[in-house]
């Protein structure tokens, strides 16, 4: 009878570390690769991120994270902190300026040497 009173502890286990695990997509400026990178690895890094997929086109996070360990708001508050904005929290300035000259996604002529026709995602960061 042990190893059923096992399994089914096991089960239950595993069905309670699933219903923390959830997905978001996030929306995260960026204009490059490198950005890319840096998202993607600063946020696979990060305790209770599991995966993390940016793509440039349409600046969207897609995120797989365990809620036990982080949350929504923590993971914007996080993105800001290395530099990118997000829909809900403006990076400082002092994060944004440690970026590399081509990924300073505020600059409308950087968005323009990197071939893309858009606006940052927070209007009020816009440097001509």
């Amino acid at each position: 009878m042990k190893p059923h009173l096992l399994l089914l502890f096991l089960f239950l286990f595993s069905m309670k570390s699933i219903s923390q695990t959830k997905s978001t997509v996030i929306v995260v400026d960026g204009v490059c690769m490198m950005c890319e990178n840096r998202i993607e690895k600063q946020a696979i890094d990060k305790k209770g991120i599991k995966l993390a997929d940016w793509n440039l086109e349409n600046r969207t996070l897609k995120l797989v994270y365990n809620e036990k360990h982080i949350s929504v708001d923590e993971i914007h508050k996080f993105l800001a902190s290395i530099g990118h904005d997000t829909k809900k929290e403006i990076a400082s300035d002092e994060a944004y300026s440690l970026l590399d000259p081509c990924c300073k996604y505020r600059d409308v002529q950087v968005i323009k040497d990197h071939g893309l026709d858009r606006e940052p995602i927070n209007p009020t960061n816009k440097k001509e």
